[in-house]
């Protein structure tokens, strides 16, 4: 019983650790009209975060954590790759 209860209190530990590098304590739901973005980063589902991140960078440099369960987010999220595409020099 001592073992488990050890494997359980490091467990916990880990999730709590990891949950540390997550850049959003907080998201919006909010729509932000893509002119005021500069970039969109993507932080994947990973050890060192438990749930997918989209931080958005404003133009005023300020940094905007979105829900990435939000159907705007959603629809930006499947429309990056052909945005990409748009910018990339011929």
């Amino acid at each position: 019983v001592l073992l488990l209860t050890h494997h359980t209190g490091d467990a916990a530990l880990l999730e709590a650790n990891g949950n540390l590098s997550c850049r959003c304590a907080k998201t919006t739901r909010a729509f932000i009209p893509p002119w005021k973005y500069s970039s969109i980063e993507v932080r994947p589902v990973g050890s060192s975060c438990r749930r997918l991140e989209v931080v958005i960078k404003l133009k005023s440099l300020e940094r905007v954590c979105v829900n990435p369960d939000t159907p705007w987010v959603k629809k930006l999220l499947q429309d990056l790759p052909n945005l990409r595409k748009k910018e990339a020099p011929h």
